[in-house]
């Protein structure tokens, strides 16, 4: 049924929609599909309208994924003005549990579900895939949306200037090669996400690439990152770190950094991002390694901008935010989207 877009995600086509259709007759569902088209300020995989026998109906614009865990649960942005359906084959019951919290209904391969408007409710769980069936396509999608595309992607949302750099610049500063930042670019430019003027590419639409970079970074990039998860009992020393930090070349982010942004946040961890293990600041703090999580994560950091503060850009305090799983984490992100002017400055252009 599924294949991928541009942006990396999987689309369905017209001409394989019996799937879908099927999942939802056996929940009591008719969908009535539009072409997929770009509503309001944001693409979307497809606008459908999904009606029951009664004739109760309700349109969706429909987001379509292969799995869902509870990272992308979190990192999902629901359409501005239509209710969201999330439609995969499969979706944990993890996810399952935040998708609801967010009122954001959904359909999995399994028969999974939780539609829900009007007096029409459907709350399906606890239902496990057959066995033996994978999705018919491999492809990792959009040069754009891959591990090292997602890079380059960082550099332009963090430093919108960089998008007018010559390629070579980009790759140096987002860690990749020159071929890979060449094929970055075009995609981003047949996306509609960067332009032209005068000869110099802009960034466009750049509150909408926010939102698809920050969902793929949570499945593709994110979990690629990690250095190492440690534990200590207090971890409010941070506060008074930032030449200690600047001394061991870390820098800042996640809940703590989002605790800059806002003050009104008080972070339960701390998330430090560097080239390696800062072993002289993990021996100095007395970190111990975590069996599980840990209130203190060290990530891998994937740009080589110069120049830059003790606390990594917004664009990536967001991303991880939304990458956690936390519903906590997630408000915080969405309270920054608002009030940080360099995030509001997406938003805007």
């Amino acid at each position: 049924m599924f294949s991928e877009n541009e942006h990396g995600e999987i689309l369905n086509e017209h001409a394989e929609l019996a799937e879908l259709r099927d999942w939802l007759r056996v929940v009591g569902l008719k969908i009535d599909m539009t072409s997929g088209k770009r509503a309001a300020d944001r693409e979307v995989d497809v606008i459908a309208r999904v009606s029951r026998a009664s004739g109760a109906a309700q349109t969706y614009a429909i987001e379509i994924k292969r799995t869902v865990p509870a990272e992308l649960a979190t990192a999902l942005h629901p359409h501005a003005s239509l209710p969201t359906l999330v439609v995969a084959r499969t979706i944990t019951e993890q996810a399952a549990g935040l998708l609801r919290e967010r009122g954001i209904d959904y359909i999995d391969e399994a028969g999974n579900a939780h539609i829900a408007w009007g007096d029409v409710l459907i709350d399906i769980r606890g239902r496990r895939k057959a066995g033996g069936r994978t999705s018919g396509s491999t492809s990792l999608g959009s040069k754009a949306f891959g591990r090292a595309g997602l890079q380059v992607g960082f550099v332009v949302l963090s430093w919108p200037t960089m998008a007018a750099e010559p390629l070579r610049g980009l790759a140096s500063a987002a860690g990749v090669s020159l071929g890979t930042a060449q094929a970055v670019v075009d995609d981003l430019v047949k996306a509609g996400y960067l332009y032209d003027v005068a000869g110099e590419r802009r960034l466009g639409r750049a509150g909408e690439l926010l939102n698809r970079w920050s969902e793929a970074y949570s499945t593709r990039l994110s979990p690629a990152l990690s250095l190492g998860d440690f534990e200590v009992p207090d971890i409010a020393w941070w506060r008074e770190s930032a030449d200690e930090l600047t001394r061991s070349n870390v820098q800042l982010g996640g809940e703590a950094g989002a605790s800059i942004l806002d003050p009104h946040l008080t972070p339960a961890t701390l998330t430090f991002y560097a080239e390696e293990l800062p072993r002289s600041l993990i021996a100095r703090h007395r970190m111990m390694r975590a069996e599980r999580a840990g209130n203190i994560h060290v990530r891998r950091r994937f740009w080589t901008m110069a120049g830059q503060s003790w606390v990594v850009p917004p664009a990536l305090i967001y991303a991880d935010l939304l990458a956690s799983g936390d519903p906590r984490q997630r408000e915080h992100a969405d309270r920054i989207r608002i009030s940080d002017d360099r995030l509001a400055g997406l938003d805007r252009l």
